[in-house]
């Protein structure tokens, strides 16, 4: 895992005031900073987690009412371990992952 500290080789791509998505110059490992939780991929299952996040978004199914008001309950692959978002925090992780979305676009082009 690279975090933010080695900063000569990690460079962060997208960031908010609650999170951002950064990427290791080495390996090219991304993480992803959100709050409190720090995921890490390799780029196509970023992109997996993401495009998997905003579609389900749409998911009636998915919605809990939790003591913050509705949320947006995402299941992952451990059995007690859940994903929460508010429909501003979905706004502000979609926004984060279309800005890295472009910035590895243009880095594509250019190299």
């Amino acid at each position: 895992m690279h975090t933010i500290s080695e900063s000569n080789n990690f460079q962060v791509l997208s960031e908010s005031a609650d999170g951002y998505i950064g990427v290791c110059k080495c390996c090219w490992e991304f993480n992803f900073v959100y709050k409190n939780v720090l995921l890490t991929f390799q780029e196509p299952e970023m992109c997996e987690f993401f495009d998997w996040l905003i579609e389900c978004r749409k998911n009636q199914t998915m919605l809990m009412p939790l003591p913050h008001g509705d949320r947006h309950v995402y299941r992952s692959p451990l059995y007690n371990m859940f994903l929460v978002y508010s429909e501003d925090e979905l706004d502000e992780v979609e926004q984060l992952y279309h800005e890295v979305k472009l910035m590895l676009e243009t880095i594509k082009i250019l190299y």
